[in-house]
């Protein structure tokens, strides 16, 4: 298992592709693949933007294991939280069998008035019976979806009872400061932003790096910033070119239907349907949207964007 210290960098909250309502496992690993020629750093499967929630234990299961075979020095992530603390033990346990690097758990969302003290006990159960000696896990802290907070208090008392298998936090806020606070507070922490549009904000501040959707499409950008930043260089024209092509892609929402239709385009194959309630992006949608990215001045390996437009 990796040191805490070794999981950074861009971590691309990947999509699920489906054929006929089925995850497509052959489409998920092409994706894994391109990603990894990218410079991506790693994977975050089964996140949001993967559609986890709509996933049963036996379908993450084949998809982290698809992934896993190709994922080629990438970090390997995945989302195992459910609203259930049974669901979420098994998923986490056999997500670490199977070989991931951190396991990222969503708070369970059903009920909203929880306090930090339930909210601990939950987690302290999941790593107690579910997180190996040497694993780690990542709190989700995605207010806007779930109705519930990753707050200090919750992470102090983690501190307490596991310092060693407590990873960090994803930061899906989209707030800044929320994210550079987490950063002055919990130094030994790896604190990961959640969208490319705080990524170099988020570094500054000493992030670890940035896990996104934006990346399925966005990741020769994110990586440009990245390691711009690492190389000790000014990074502020690349941000301001990621955030412009973020922008235009957040016209969409939920990210996952734009995401996935943009890849349908790209790779010129069938197999990238959303699950119900989730629908996929409408031609017309996708095309408007990469005709306005096609105005961007993207490097010359995003230039599927402007044949696109050609077609």
């Amino acid at each position: 298992m990796p040191q805490k210290s070794d999981l950074k960098g861009i971590i691309c909250a990947v999509v699920t592709p489906l054929r006929d309502g089925r995850p497509d496992l052959h489409n998920l690993q092409r994706l894994v693949t391109t990603l990894q020629g990218e410079g991506v750093d790693g994977i975050l499967l089964l996140g949001t933007t993967g559609e986890g929630p709509s996933f049963s234990v036996a379908e993450r299961e084949a998809i982290i294991l698809a992934a896993k075979e190709v994922s080629d020095g990438m970090s390997v992530h995945a989302g195992t939280g459910f609203a259930s603390l049974t669901d979420t033990i098994d998923a986490t346990r056999r997500a670490f069998e199977i070989g991931v690097d951190s396991v990222v758990v969503i708070p369970p969302y059903y009920y909203k008035k929880v306090t930090p003290k339930g909210l601990a006990t939950f987690y302290k159960q999941v790593l107690d019976e579910a997180v190996p000696d040497d694993g780690l896990l990542m709190l989700y802290h995605i207010p806007a979806v779930v109705g519930i907070s990753i707050t200090p208090e919750l992470i102090d008392r983690l501190l307490e009872v596991d310092e060693k298998r407590l990873l960090g936090v994803k930061d899906s806020s989209g707030d800044l400061a929320h994210g550079q606070d987490l950063c002055r507070r919990y130094p030994n922490l790896r604190i990961f932003v959640g969208t490319d549009h705080v990524l170099l904000g988020g570094l500054q501040a000493g992030a670890a790096g940035c896990i996104t959707a934006g990346a399925n499409v966005l990741a020769p950008l994110d990586v440009q910033v990245y390691r711009t930043f690492m190389a000790g260089q000014d990074a502020a024209a690349q941000q301001a070119l990621l955030g412009a092509a973020r922008t235009l892609l957040d016209q969409y929402q939920p990210a996952s239907g734009m995401l996935k239709s943009l890849l349908a385009l790209r790779f010129g194959t069938a197999g990238w349907e959303t699950r119900p309630p989730l629908e996929t992006a409408s031609d017309a949608d996708r095309d408007t949207l990469v005709a306005q990215l096609s105005q961007l001045d993207l490097p010359a390996c995003m230039d599927w964007i402007r044949a696109a437009v050609q077609m």
